[in-house]
C-alpha cells in the first residue's frame, strides 16, 4: 500500500469508527460455570473481563459493549466497539437458570457468532445438551469451543514448548470428536469444535478463525479488526524453542498476525 496522505486516512479511520459505533459486532458465549467464557473473550479481544477461580465472575445477566483501540489496522489506531451476550455460567442455580434461558432468547437473534465452551474434563453433558436444545431455534451460527485442554490428564503438558504432550494430545483428540457428536446431535449439524487453552494461548487461532467463518460474512472484517493475540502470546511461553523451531511452529498454527492494510478491508 503506498502512504496515504493523513488526512485520507483519517477518514477512512472515522468511517471504521462510526460503522463500529453504530453497530458492534456482537458475540454471545454460552456455557456453564466455571468452563472460562470470560477468560476466552478476554484472550482473543482484551476485555479484560473479571475472571475468578473460586466464585462466580459474571453476577447477573448481561450486554456489555466493550470500547477497544486496535492496532491491527496498517496506518492509524481505530477505536473499536465489541458487544458481549454473557451470563452467569448455566447450572449454577437452578432458581435462575430460567430467566438466564430467557435473556438468550432474546437476545440471540441479534448476536453475529455464538460460542458454546464446555471443559475438556466435563465428561458430563446432559445441562449442556439440555440448554442448547432449548435454545437451537434461536442460535446464530454456532462455534464449539473445548477448553482448559492444558488441565487433560496426564497432565504433563509440556512447558517447554507450551504444547500437550503426546499422550495428551491423543485423549484431546478423542475429547473433541466425543463434544462435537454429542452437542451436535442435539442441533442437527456437524458443529465446526476446536480445543484450546486460553490461559495458555494454544490454538487460539484455530478457535478465532473458526469464529470469523461462521460470523455474516460482511462482518468478518470488524472480528478481524478487534483481535488483540499474537503468535508471540503463545510462543513466548514456550522458552526450551529455538529459532527455527519457533519458526516452524509459527508457520504451522499461527496463520494471520499481518497487519490489515485499509484499502484492503471488504467493508
Amino acid at each position: 500500500m503506498s502512504a496515504a496522505p493523513a488526512e485520507a486516512i483519517g477518514t477512512v479511520v472515522r468511517a471504521i469508527e462510526d460503522e463500529f459505533a453504530k453497530s458492534p459486532p456482537t458475540l454471545a458465549v454460552i456455557g456453564l460455570s466455571g468452563v472460562g467464557k470470560s477468560s476466552v473473550i478476554n484472550a482473543m479481544f482484551g476485555t479484560r473481563k473479571k475472571v475468578s477461580a473460586t466464585t462466580r465472575g459474571t453476577i447477573k445477566f448481561r450486554s456489555d459493549t466493550f470500547r477497544i483501540v486496535s492496532d491491527r489496522v496498517d496506518g492509524a489506531p481505530v477505536t473499536c466497539a465489541l458487544r458481549v451476550v454473557d451470563a452467569p455460567g448455566l447450572g449454577e442455580d437452578v432458581a435462575r437458570d430460567a430467566g438466564y434461558l430467557q435473556s438468550y432468547i432474546e437476545q440471540l437473534p441479534r448476536v453475529d457468532i455464538a460460542l458454546w465452551v464446555v471443559a475438556a474434563r466435563n465428561r458430563a453433558l446432559a445441562l449442556d445438551q439440555r440448554y442448547l436444545e432449548t435454545l437451537s431455534d434461536v442460535l446464530p451460527s454456532l462455534v464449539l469451543g473445548v477448553g482448559q485442554i492444558d488441565l487433560v490428564e496426564p497432565l504433563d503438558w509440556s512447558e517447554a514448548i507450551n504444547m500437550p504432550s503426546a499422550a495428551q494430545e491423543a485423549h484431546i483428540a478423542e475429547i473433541l470428536a466425543d463434544r462435537r457428536e454429542r452437542l451436535g446431535r442435539i442441533v442437527g449439524a456437524e458443529l465446526p469444535a476446536v480445543a484450546f487453552s486460553a490461559r495458555r494461548y494454544y490454538n487460539l487461532q484455530a478457535l478465532f478463525n473458526a469464529c470469523l467463518k461462521c460470523a455474516p460474512p460482511r462482518r468478518r472484517w470488524m472480528f478481524e479488526i478487534l483481535k488483540s493475540f499474537s503468535t508471540t502470546d503463545w510462543l513466548d511461553r514456550a522458552k526450551g524453542l529455538s529459532a527455527a523451531q519457533r519458526q516452524k511452529l509459527a508457520e504451522r498454527y499461527i496463520t494471520s498476525d499481518a497487519r490489515i492494510r485499509l484499502d484492503d478491508l471488504d467493508r
